[in-house]
């Protein structure tokens, strides 16, 4: 049975500005997981989805492409 091989690859800055959006997303939702039992305790309405939602947009401003998304 074969194997196959995998060869390691220079990360293009594309690549780089991706992985390091995605690493802001995780940091993001860890964050509203760790705050939302707090602000449940506030608003008992309010769903995670939301609370994730409404820090996102708080504290992140959108990047050039989710301008392009929003706007285009």
């Amino acid at each position: 049975m074969r194997t196959k091989k995998y060869h390691a690859t220079a990360l293009s800055e594309g690549d780089t500005t991706r992985e390091h959006e995605v690493q802001e997303e995780i940091n993001s939702f860890l964050r509203a997981l760790r705050s939302y039992p707090d602000r449940f305790a506030r608003e008992p309405y309010l769903s995670f989805q939301q609370h994730l939602s409404s820090l996102g947009t708080a504290s992140h401003p959108p990047s050039t492409n989710e301008k392009r998304r929003i706007s285009g």
